[in-house]
């Protein structure tokens, strides 16, 4: 790998060690050390990386055990999100909607004998509980 990276570059090199190492949720993440000499970049740059993903949740740090992969679920960036990406009542009954539309395609699919969260696809049910959690943001 090159010298000079991009942020970037980094944060999807560091992604990539973390699912070939297929690290979970609550466990421990290489050091910096690590990652400084397995991607070839400086250690300042590895922090500016690490710095950026725990800021958006991805990790969070224990002073002096180490940097543990964070449930990003859980992370209240959804919130401050939400009060940019919603900014009008019409966004907001928008986006409502939208999940009120999730809501009759599972009720009417399943015959009302399942719901997002009762069901098994995990891709429709992270993105409702994204849009549950800017709905919650939203300041009216």
């Amino acid at each position: 790998m090159e010298n000079k990276k991009g942020l970037q570059t980094i944060l999807e090199e560091i992604n990539k060690i973390i699912q070939d190492q297929n690290i979970g949720i609550g466990e421990k993440i290489p050091s910096e050390r690590y990652l400084k000499e397995r991607l070839n970049v400086s250690r300042q740059s590895v922090r500016e990386a690490l710095r950026a993903l725990e800021l958006i949740g991805v990790i969070y740090v224990k002073r002096g055990e180490g940097t543990y992969l964070a449930n990003i679920d859980s992370h209240q960036l959804y919130t401050l999100i939400a009060k940019y990406l919603l900014r009008t009542d019409k966004q907001y009954e928008e986006l409502i909607e939208l999940m009120h539309m999730i809501d009759y395609y599972y009720e009417h699919k399943f015959d009302g004998m399942q719901t997002v969260e009762s069901g098994d696809n995990q891709v429709v049910q992270r993105i409702y509980k994204l849009l549950k959690k800017y709905a919650d943001g939203y300041e009216h």
